[in-house]
């Protein structure tokens, strides 16, 4: 069992060995450096990674700002929902912040796995589920809080951002300038 199994038999303890078999096969490991994209930023996305160690963000260019709006860490399920299920053109860029080892599987592959089992269907929902109620919790946040109190949000329920993210890119996550983090912290501690 890989890592993407293990973590899948972890959530969806009822699975079938058969359904994660297939998974198992349908998935391909690769190694990526810091650095390298994983997608660019008007491209359509064709694969669907699982993170199991390393970190990665996504981004946007716009008006010449490079945008931070999301975070991978281990165990997360990485893409451009809304290039890959549609096949349209992406608004980010995925990139390694970090070396890492994602387990891929392209768009084609996993319509293909999902007539196999009706287990893999379930299983695709579950985590889309997830993904869309962590969503969900972000945009509400970003919606009502002040840029303390998300850094405050962050210490407290997402430290390893604080550990392992770049200031840079923090403060472009947060939507706020180097200075404006530079201050919260300093009032913070």
């Amino acid at each position: 069992m890989n890592d993407l199994t293990a973590y899948i038999k972890l959530k969806m303890p009822h699975l079938r060995g058969e359904v994660l078999r297939i998974i198992d096969s349908a998935f391909q490991k690769e190694e990526k450096k810091k650095g390298e994209r994983l997608l660019n930023q008007g491209d359509v996305c064709r694969n669907l990674y699982f993170l199991a160690n390393g970190i990665c963000r996504s981004f946007s260019f716009r008006n010449g700002a490079d945008i931070t709006t999301w975070f991978g860490f281990k165990d997360d399920f990485i893409t451009s929902f809304t290039s890959f299920f549609p096949q349209a053109p992406s608004y980010e860029s995925i990139e390694m912040l970090t070396d890492g080892t994602l387990y891929k599987i392209s768009r084609q592959r996993l319509i293909e796995i999902q007539k196999e089992a009706i287990e893999i269907e379930r299983t695709i929902n579950f985590f889309s589920s997830l993904y869309t109620i962590q969503l969900e919790k972000r945009l509400f946040v970003i919606q009502t809080h002040s840029a303390t109190e998300k850094y405050k949000l962050i210490l407290e329920d997402q430290p390893h951002l604080i550990q392992s993210i770049s200031n840079k890119h923090l403060s472009s996550y947060l939507g706020i300038t180097r200075e404006t983090l530079s201050r919260i912290r300093s009032g913070i501690n």
